[in-house]
């Protein structure tokens, strides 16, 4: 059974947009996703990538038009401009861990977080906002944001970036298989293509 590592940032729109269809197109071809969030700060420090908030307001324009180009292709809700973004995103990126620390439905989670941003206009940095998520989905938020906060917890994190660069990650979402990368929601038809070939 062939994996997919799916590197991604929570606050990444374009990961949203490509998160169900990711879960789709695994499960068609029996593979396993690897959820990878990164700490997506030192992922562009290390890549050398301008982060999208830093970018002129010209392409800034452009990225929000065809994130709501793409949600209208796919028929996903959408608020481009959401309120609470950019947000520092360690908080949620220790929450997922923490979900998958628990064996919980780490897929369904990240779903939450997608959307509580681009969707229900929350601030992921907040930590009662991440615990209502998890009690939304019938998870022990506040077991959860104790193992959020744990050593262990930061040290998955730090490891899931570090792999990240290791393996030449410089944007959210790349996804990785068999060492060969896909960047962006837009090549999951590649993403497919090489699972077919492995399957």
């Amino acid at each position: 059974m062939p994996d997919v590592a799916c590197y991604f940032s929570p606050q990444s729109g374009f990961a949203y947009l490509g998160h169900d269809r990711l879960s789709r197109i695994a499960a068609e071809h029996g593979a396993t996703i690897l959820w990878r969030p990164v700490d997506i700060g030192k992922l562009f420090a290390e890549s050398g990538t301008t982060p999208p908030p830093k970018q002129s307001p010209v392409r800034l324009a452009y990225r929000r038009a065809d994130m709501a180009r793409t949600a209208e292709a796919l028929g996903v809700p959408l608020n481009p401009v959401p309120p609470f973004w950019p947000v520092n995103t360690i908080p949620a990126c220790r929450m997922i861990v923490a979900v998958q620390r628990s064996g919980a439905d780490e897929a369904a989670y990240i779903g939450a977080v997608f959307r509580a941003i681009w969707v229900r206009d929350m601030d992921i940095s907040a930590p009662e906002t991440l615990k209502l998520l998890a009690v939304e989905l019938g998870l022990d938020g506040e077991s959860l944001a104790r193992i959020a906060d744990s050593p262990e917890t930061a040290a998955t994190l730090e490891r899931y970036t570090a792999e990240a660069v290791a393996a030449g990650v410089f944007g959210s979402p790349t996804y990785v298989i068999d060492g060969e990368l896909f960047w962006g929601q837009d090549r999951l038809d590649f993403v497919a293509s090489r699972l077919k070939a492995l399957s």
